[in-house]
């Protein structure tokens, strides 16, 4: 059995993943973190830094096509939600298949999720760390369990040696040339990873998931917004709301 994962950021590109570089790097060297802070309120901010900067805001690209390489076997079904550690808990036992793991996982991504070397030292570090699933290291649940593990970095990603790739299990890495894997695909799961991608890229995600070729249902486990407040709007407002107040300071004064 093979399972297919697919992490929006795939089609979002940024120079700290390898993407291209230019004169305002600096503005996609954002902290990350998994709350509504970093998914939701933060993106106002940093909507306005690539407005004071001239900047065109940076986009998804490159998704419009996606599907049609793939192969999926009947009754494939594709889940979504925002974080990709809800990927380490769909196994074939929610197929149905108690008694199967993995044979393969396929990972789209610009982040492999195998560990990393700056939290853990190695696999068993991970193991006895007690930290469990979570979006960095999902990827090790399936290979715990005996999957292979393969990494498709996204076309716009030109080298693997920046950044430099160290998993902490064996993993195949390529770059994404467009040719499908011989699995037959048995599930789906898709993440829109909201601290990575911003809110104007909300649309596009839904037209995403509509054009996959399976039935579609959100992880129940999740808990999300989308589409996400939109940026510009919030600007917008803010500045409406300090204008009233600087009025009404005026008046009083």
């Amino acid at each position: 059995m093979h399972f297919l994962v697919v992490d929006w950021d795939f089609f979002f590109p940024t120079p700290a993943a390898g993407g291209p570089q230019g004169p305002h790097d600096d503005l996609f060297t954002w902290p990350v973190a998994e709350d509504e802070f970093h998914t939701e309120t933060i993106w106002e901010a940093r909507h306005r830094d690539f407005t004071a900067a001239g900047m065109e805001l940076p986009q998804v690209t490159g998704w419009q096509d996606f599907w049609h390489r793939f192969r999926f076997s009947a009754g494939t079904v594709l889940v979504y939600a925002d974080s990709n550690a809800w990927a380490g808990l769909l196994w074939p036992s929610d197929l149905g298949r108690p008694d199967e793991c993995w044979d393969s996982v396929h990972l789209y991504d610009a982040h492999h999720d195998a560990g990393y070397r700056q939290n853990h030292r190695s696999f068993e570090g991970w193991k006895a760390s007690g930290d469990g699933i979570r979006c960095e290291t999902w990827m090790l649940a399936h290979h715990w369990a005996g999957a292979s593990l393969h990494v498709h970095f996204p076309p716009w990603r030109k080298s693997l040696d920046r950044p430099r790739e160290e998993p902490l299990v064996p993993v195949a890495m390529t770059i994404d040339d467009g040719r499908a894997p011989a699995a037959v695909f048995d599930l789906v799961f898709v993440c829109r990873s909201g601290a990575w991608v911003p809110p104007w890229c909300d649309e596009a995600f839904t037209e995403f998931l509509r054009r996959a070729p399976v039935p579609r249902a959100v992880f129940d486990r999740n808990r999300w917004v989308h589409p996400r407040p939109d940026p510009a709007r919030m600007a917008e407002m803010k500045r409406e709301l300090y204008a009233k107040v600087e009025k009404m300071n005026r008046h009083n004064g």
